[in-house]
């Protein structure tokens, strides 16, 4: 009697296959692409909102669906660390990055603008002179991976 086995990564795995044929048939259904573009459109609205409303300058980049943006300040690291912290105590887990999705509906991103807007004015308190290491808890990001 020969013992042998025969093993492939992914030879049994059917579930990743169906939950992309899911996937697609739902995408197709409900136009998530055109959701999600103009959710992200309506998020760098409202971080341009913001900056503007407390004279801040930021640059925006990426695409709707994955955009971000970063103060044009000596402090960039800190006040992404600072984005952080604060919308962690409020309940959110953000940056200054965001993957929009369908689930980002307008009451949400309401809420989350006016919460984040506190931020913003932190950010501005610093501008004008405020020590930002006063107003964080731990250390400061790093800009990329380490």
């Amino acid at each position: 009697m020969k013992k042998s086995s025969i093993g492939s990564t992914f030879w049994t795995e059917r579930i990743g296959p169906a939950a992309a044929l899911k996937t697609l048939e739902v995408m197709k259904r409900e136009k998530s692409w055109e959701q999600i573009t103009q959710t992200g459109a309506t998020i760098c609205k409202g971080w341009q909102s913001l900056a503007d409303t407390y004279g801040l300058e930021i640059e925006q980049w990426g695409i709707p669906a994955l955009a971000g943006f970063t103060f044009k300040s000596p402090n960039v690291l800190a006040y992404k660390t600072l984005i952080t912290q604060e919308m962690l105590k409020k309940g959110y887990r953000a940056g200054n990055c965001v993957y929009s999705c369908i689930e980002h509906k307008t009451a949400l991103l309401e809420k989350f603008f006016d919460d984040l807007g506190s931020v913003f004015l932190l950010v501005k308190q610093c501008e004008e002179g405020c020590d930002i290491k006063t107003l964080l808890h731990g250390p400061i990001c790093y800009s990329a991976f380490r």
